[in-house]
């Protein structure tokens, strides 16, 4: 999978947002996923040995809970029973929903980030000031954060969101216009060196 730093933003309905994020066990399962099969898919055993838990509760949360996060990436053979590979669906993607008082919600497995963004923040934040800089001269290429209206600072303000932004803001800010029409944000940023890919990877290696 390339180095190159992808978001996608999408929505989420309140029910399955809520199903998620108040149950640890499947935040665990969602950010290990994504995490440890960047590169490669995982069968569901070692997925589930690698989460401490038994392959029975594995597969009951994946198929009853979680269904819509995975796909069978590939099958195998070993010693005449079939093996599913799997890996995320949609690797790059983040999960939002909107609240009261223009409360941004969101669902981030990569980022291992559940919850209101006031209190958790965005996967952007665990860069330095002088890395965010870097990304934002690739994702004001597509959104021009001086363009910004005063409404739009005021949803970002509602969400503990304050200059000099990030490139997270700019694309919650245009995932939530086209929630209507059912569209996606997607920001790519060629960038070889992501610093958080670099740390997420590094975290799952420890």
């Amino acid at each position: 999978m390339t180095s190159d730093c992808r978001i996608e933003i999408s929505y989420i309905d309140p029910e399955t947002y809520t199903s998620i994020v108040n149950h640890d066990p499947r935040k665990r399962i969602l950010t290990k996923l994504y995490r440890s099969t960047r590169d490669t898919p995982i069968n569901k055993q070692a997925l589930a040995n690698s989460l401490d838990i038994e392959y029975h509760q594995l597969i009951y949360q994946l198929n009853h809970h979680l269904r819509d996060f995975w796909a069978i990436k590939e099958e195998q053979k070993v010693r005449g029973t079939r093996m599913e590979l799997i890996a995320a669906a949609n690797p790059y993607e983040i999960l939002i929903t909107i609240g009261k008082d223009q409360g941004i919600f969101l669902v981030d497995p990569l980022a291992d980030l559940y919850g209101a963004v006031v209190k958790v923040g965005t996967r952007c934040d665990q860069c330095s000031s002088m890395e965010a800089e870097q990304c934002m001269n690739f994702a004001q290429s597509r959104f021009a954060s001086e363009a910004l209206s005063q409404a739009e600072m005021n949803v970002l303000a509602a969400n503990n969101r304050h200059p000099p932004y990030r490139p997270m803001d700019l694309a919650l800010l245009a995932a939530i216009k086209g929630i209507p029409e059912g569209q996606k944000c997607v920001i790519d940023i060629p960038c070889q060196t992501c610093a958080f890919l670099r740390r997420t990877i590094r975290i799952e290696g420890l």
